[in-house]
């Protein structure tokens, strides 16, 4: 049986302190290790984007996106933004050293403008500076888009050598039509299992198989029946139920195709 595959999650949140063991008990577990067959540990800072590689280099079903969110540009960088992208093109620049420490992405990058205040044209600066990486180095990108649709549309239009993922996508159907014809996967996290959000149910069926993900985003947005609580990769079965609701298809067929899709977008 096929195992599932987390394309987004932040292990090294220090929410999973929490836990007895911290992270590192969950993701040894046996039966963390027996349902999850890979896991994308997402940076959203240079600092975490460390973290995230030095995870990932402790577990064979782990890889590392690095990058600067946009929300964290505004209020957790402390040097400029051409000074943090050196740095995160230090990163990335050399294919060994890439493939070394487990990065297979760009992210988590793009706009938000629900946090207040927002400074608009920081967080482009960084999206761009960052988007500009991606196509240089040929990797893909993780996206961050709320409440910010159509500034992030217009800007991976900008970049059409560009390819990658929607996290925990937002989009409306339409816009998600659009996205998918210029190459992009699209993903879903527990959102999709809440009973408020037909939206994203819709435009979950708007995604064609070939092109959908799904995620955590943990330790946020636990899934249905989980909600609230601290999320993990475990909980990823009832995203991947109500995916296979949405298509009328198995829990089988899901998680086997999400797998294959996540594979095939990082190069796995």
């Amino acid at each position: 049986m096929d195992k599932l595959f987390d394309s987004h999650a932040h292990y090294f949140d220090s929410k999973f302190n929490d836990l007895e063991g911290g992270a590192d008990a969950l993701l040894s577990s046996a039966e963390f290790q027996e349902l999850i067959g890979g896991v994308v540990n997402v940076g959203t800072t240079y600092e975490s984007s460390l973290l995230c590689i030095e995870q990932a280099k402790k577990y064979d079903f782990m890889y590392a996106a690095v990058g600067i969110h946009p929300e964290d540009a505004q209020t957790k960088c402390k040097l400029t933004p051409n000074e943090e992208i050196a740095r995160i093109k230090a990163l990335v620049c050399d294919e060994n050293r890439r493939k070394e420490n487990k990065i297979v992405a760009i992210g988590e990058i793009g706009f938000d403008y629900y946090w207040q205040p927002v400074d608009k044209e920081l967080q482009r600066e960084y999206f761009e500076k960052q988007m500009a990486l991606a196509a240089e180095f040929g990797l893909p990108v993780i996206i961050h888009d709320r409440e910010a649709h159509g500034d992030t549309f217009e800007l991976l239009c900008r970049f059409p050598s560009v390819r990658g993922v929607l996290h925990s996508c937002s989009m409306s159907s339409e816009m998600i039509k659009e996205v998918v014809k210029r190459g992009w996967f699209v993903s879903f996290s527990g959102t999709v299992t809440f009973k408020n959000a037909s939206r994203v149910r819709e435009a979950c069926a708007a995604v064609p198989l070939d092109r959908i993900l799904i995620e955590t985003d943990a330790p946020y947005l636990a899934p249905v029946p989980h909600r609230g609580k601290m999320n993990n990769s475990m909980y990823m079965q009832n995203t991947a139920l109500a995916v296979a609701d949405v298509f009328s298809l198995s829990y089988d067929e899901i998680v086997r195709k999400t797998s294959e899709n996540a594979r095939e977008l990082f190069g796995l």
